[in-house]
Order: structure tokens, then C-alpha cells, then sequence
């Protein structure tokens, strides 16, 4: 299996994660009083950055895997420099765009952590 499919698997996996993760959001949102449609529009812009966001930390690690380790770790830290500032022009855009709730927006760039770490506890405990 080469490195790429793993990435599109794992990113599949991530979307069948976030889907749910959504959905909670979103009903949360709603019964907070938020605008239905402002939320929904932000929890979606959220969560495809963040699934874009992922996609790129596996696709980073994928191709640094074919170089010798000086050169992989440059690719690296040169994708992790760009998710970074993409991240801040993201988090600002949302702060500032009137149509996006900003907390709706920024909130699915934690779901890739707590997939994970249900996953692990879930694969840990299960067997």
C-alpha cells in the first residue's frame, strides 16, 4: 500500500468521523439560538478546511517519507509553516466575514484531535 492511499483512507476515515461530530455541533448551535443557517454554513467551511487541513498533513508526511531524513524534515516543516498561516488567514477570515459564525467556523478545527484520540481509546480498550 503506498503512502497516498493510506492518506485517502485515513482522510475517509476522518469524514466518518466529522460527519457525526458535525451533526452534534450543529444541533447545539441551533438550540443555543444561533441562526441555523449561519451555523450550518460555518460548521461545513470548518470542517472541509479541516479535512483539507489533514489531507495535507498526510500527503506532507507521505512524500517526506521518500526523501533521506534531512530533506524529509525540511518538506515537513515547510507544509506545517503553511497550514500555520493558512490556519490564521482562515481564523481571521471567519472573525471578521459577517456571514460566518466565527465559533461554528473554528470549532471543526478540533475535530481531527478528538476523532483520534476516540479512535485510539476505542481500538485500545476493544482490543
Amino acid at each position: 500500500m503506498t503512502g497516498m492511499q493510506i492518506v485517502r483512507e485515513e482522510t475517509m476515515r476522518m469524514l466518518r468521523g466529522m460527519v457525526p461530530l458535525a451533526l452534534i455541533a450543529f444541533g447545539v448551535f441551533v438550540l443555543a439560538g444561533c441562526d441555523a443557517v449561519r451555523a450550518g454554513v460555518s460548521l461545513l467551511l470548518g470542517a472541509c478546511y479541516s479535512l483539507v487541513l489533514f489531507r495535507m498533513i498526510g500527503k506532507s508526511a507521505a512524500k517526506a517519507a521518500l526523501f533521506p531524513p534531512a530533506q524529509g524534515i525540511r518538506i515537513v516543516r515547510r507544509g506545517y509553516f503553511f497550514r500555520y498561516v493558512l490556519t490564521g488567514v482562515m481564523v481571521f477570515a471567519a472573525i471578521k466575514a459577517p456571514f460566518i459564525q466565527p465559533l461554528a467556523a473554528i470549532l471543526p478545527l478540533f475535530f481531527p484531535k478528538v476523532i483520534l484520540l476516540w479512535s485510539h481509546a476505542v481500538r485500545r480498550k476493544g482490543g
